[in-house]
């Protein structure tokens, strides 16, 4: 992540952002991306030192953060968090990177074998949170009138790939929530959007496609950034996918052969 040269315009100069389980990768590089284009951020997590920890590292790109230890799982705490925060300005950005570890998810075992109790737990984890955020800072963005709301899930919710368990799943529904959302708060000025990305915290990185190399996770936190400004405006009820052009992928390209499993660790700052 580079930091923007001194006397340009950041375009989230202004914006208060809420950032969900901060204390996991994609949401930490998220709130990095947020607060190196001007935005203050309230981070959130379960792991109180990650939290504190990546509000420090914000401070020392020079942005502005307040960390919090929340369960976004837990309905009165989101309430709580989101209205303290609501009661002291305007919350104009909600991004949760709330996600399930795949060996919790059935990565790897064939529907015939996957306990239905660990879909349906997995179901209500993920699109649980991600409601909830999502719905209580909807609660004080319509009566302002503005704001953005971002949710994010990998390509499993379209890809078809088997051996997935609930990632599919809960990616497919996620993106049916935020067009829902989308619909519904839009007359209120207030944009849904979801990010449909190959890179995410944990889990199978698929990178065989049309740009031949890995996608990176500063790359997916910069579209949920654009999503975030004023820039996207107009954009509301989107799944923009951040996947190197995993999907739709050019005659040539598909003749390289099929697609192959694997697993990339990128460092960041």
């Amino acid at each position: 992540m580079t930091r923007p040269r001194e006397g340009t315009t950041m375009m989230l100069s202004g914006k208060r952002a809420l950032v969900f389980a901060a204390d996991e990768r994609l949401a930490e590089t998220v709130a990095r991306h947020l607060g190196r284009l001007g935005a203050q951020v309230w981070v959130s997590g379960l792991d109180t030192e990650a939290v504190e920890a990546l509000a420090e590292k914000i401070h020392a790109d020079g942005g502005e953060a307040h960390p919090a230890t929340v369960d976004p799982s837990d309905p009165h705490h989101v309430r709580e968090y989101v209205s303290a925060v609501a009661a002291k300005g305007p919350v104009d950005v909600c991004f949760n990177g709330f996600e399930l570890p795949a060996h919790s998810s059935g990565v790897g075992v064939p529907y015939r074998d996957l306990d239905p109790a660990l879909l349906v737990e997995a179901l209500g984890e993920v699109i649980g949170a991600q409601f909830l955020t999502a719905r209580e800072a909807a609660r004080v963005m319509v009566p302002a009138g503005r704001g953005s709301i971002v949710t994010v899930a990998s390509t499993n919710g379209s890809s078809g790939r088997p051996h997935t368990g609930a990632l599919g799943a809960v990616a497919g529904a996620l993106e049916a929530l935020a067009r829902s959302m989308a619909t519904e708060y839009g007359p209120s000025g207030v944009r849904v959007n979801h990010v449909r990305a190959t890179r995410l915290s944990t889990g199978p990185m698929y990178y065989e496609n049309a740009l031949g190399r890995p996608v990176t996770v500063d790359e997916v936190a910069g579209a949920v950034a654009w999503l975030s400004s004023e820039a996207s405006g107009g954009v509301t009820g989107q799944v923009i996918e951040v996947s190197g052009g995993e999907h739709g992928l050019s005659e040539a390209v598909a003749a390289r052969g099929p697609r192959k499993e694997r697993h990339v660790e990128l460092d960041l700052p």
